[in-house]
């Protein structure tokens, strides 16, 4: 018998990128898609406006809609450049937005999704368990992502959580950082193959499907976090080399 995801699926992020190539994936499965982001503009069915740091109006949106049998984390924000420089206020927006925001997100849909024996995935990122220079913020934000939801799997038995982890994939997310360091045309922030965003959004949607714990959506994704976990000093230096040219 398939297990594969239906009913009714909130999408954040899902104006743009990731989230909005997993919000027409499972429409076109016939799934009730809930597409939020900022700016009421997804190109779906039922798009509406929703700031994840807003927890009346997250709280409000989820009971709008009911028990949830899915839930997708796509929406972030990143800063670029140096620990030095960066900026508490820059942290803290990103830490408030990415993982905050999830934090509300998930708080509010958990009895719904418990009670539906529903899947949540998370945009997570290699950053999220291995450390990116000149993304530190982000990187931070991705780890906590990894202890909330990852503990919360444990905890919950009925709700599967799907970690997905990428590389770097062409969201335009380095075009609304909060944070960019003087001077920097971004040609430092990337390093390794580049994903689209089609090729993550069904990994996300398969990992769903199988309810399965880490997506490593690339052969990079997936070298990069058996390099980490066997040697983590070798991880280090040879992104120190490949993003600052050490």
């Amino acid at each position: 018998m398939s297990d594969r995801l239906e009913g009714t699926v909130l999408v954040t992020g899902a104006a743009g990128g990731i989230g909005s190539e997993v919000a027409a994936i499972l429409e076109r499965r016939d799934c009730r898609v809930i597409a939020a982001d900022l700016a009421a503009d997804a190109p779906c069915r039922e798009p509406i406006s929703l700031d994840v740091t807003d927890d009346a109006a997250v709280a409000s949106v989820v009971e709008s809609f009911g028990p949830l049998d899915g839930l997708v984390l796509a929406h972030g924000l990143t800063s670029l450049g140096p620990a030095v420089g960066t900026g508490v206020d820059a942290a803290r927006k990103v830490i408030e937005v990415n993982l905050l925001g999830a934090i509300s997100v998930a708080t509010a849909a958990l009895p719904g999704l418990i009670e539906r024996r529903g899947r949540i995935a998370v945009m997570s990122s290699v950053a999220g368990f291995a450390p990116l220079v000149h993304r530190t913020a982000y990187s931070a934000s991705k780890h906590g992502l990894h202890g909330l939801f990852e503990s919360l799997d444990a905890e919950q038995p009925e709700v599967s959580v799907t970690m997905v982890a990428p590389t770097f994939t062409a969201t335009g997310i380095e075009d609304r950082a909060v944070h960019r360091a003087e001077g920097d045309q971004g040609d430092w922030s990337t390093t390794g193959e580049i994903l689209q965003a089609i090729e993550v959004a069904e990994a996300v949607v398969r990992g769903m499907d199988e309810r399965a714990p880490l997506v490593l959506p690339s052969k990079t994704s997936r070298n990069a976090h058996r390099l980490h976990r066997l040697a983590p000093n070798t991880y280090r230096k040879i992104m120190r080399r490949r993003v600052l040219g050490d």
